[in-house]
């Protein structure tokens, strides 16, 4: 019962234990619920019955190299607050960007060890399909639909450089290294959980878990439910 955010917060908590997911939707844009206030009486009683279909949905797994030191992976649930350097995985994108003193940041960004490029930029965004359609949307990202396993870069604000997005593979590791003296911070699925020094790494790359929906509409729902939460309906 929420929003987004709430859906992301318990496909986080239900990674790693197949545990389907049934929104209803309380919150402003609903891209990842099911049902809203109105008609979760009629979703209900075939989810229970066992009428419904299971939508699987790719996930990030991000991981903090301080100094040449790998930070293990905690559990997939993101307890509040986080201690520093806590890695776990996101449904939506991993974000590292801005740091404390609101500047620019310069981010290394190495693609299976191989240089791509160095960013200056307000933030690079990492995210999965499911992300597509959130802050990496906002930042002038493609749209992706759900059901494909890739990851999607995109700078934001980028300044003399890299300015377009890049889509990889899900097999890919992405590896982004804070550059320069401004201070970085980084934030999963729209929660900040650590801060970053110039030297840090974050290592990122598909997760083993995936996000399991409880679905009851048809299987291309996905673009009409798009156009719906993003266009205005006319009056």
């Amino acid at each position: 019962l929420g929003g987004d955010g709430s859906i992301l917060r318990a496909a986080r908590a239900a990674a790693g234990h197949r545990t389907l997911i049934l929104g209803v939707n309380l919150g402003r844009m609903g891209f990842l619920t099911e049902a809203e206030p109105d008609g979760w009486q009629a979703v209900l009683p075939r989810v229970l019955r066992g009428d419904y279909w299971v939508e699987e949905r790719m996930m990030l797994r991000a991981r903090v190299q301080v100094r040449a030191q790998l930070i293990a992976p905690l559990p997939a649930s993101l307890p509040a607050p986080l201690p520093a350097l806590s890695p776990a995985d996101a449904l939506n994108d991993v974000v590292v960007g801005q740091g404390t003193l609101g500047r620019v940041v310069r981010l290394e960004v190495r693609i299976d060890g191989d240089l791509l490029t160095t960013y200056v930029a307000d933030a690079l965004i990492v995210a999965t399909p499911t992300g597509s359609t959130a802050y990496a949307l906002a930042a002038g990202g493609p749209i992706m639909p759900p059901q494909q396993r890739n990851i999607l870069l995109v700078p934001v604000a980028p300044h003399l450089s890299l300015d377009r997005a890049v889509v990889l593979a899900e097999g890919a590791c992405v590896e982004v290294m804070v550059r320069g003296h401004s201070p970085a911070a980084l934030t999963l699925d729209g929660e900040r959980v650590a801060d970053l020094a110039p030297g840090d790494t974050v290592r990122v790359e598909a997760s083993p878990h995936v996000a399991r929906f409880a679905r009851v509409r048809e299987r291309d729902y996905f673009y009409r439910t798009l156009m719906a939460r993003l266009v205005p309906r006319e009056r």
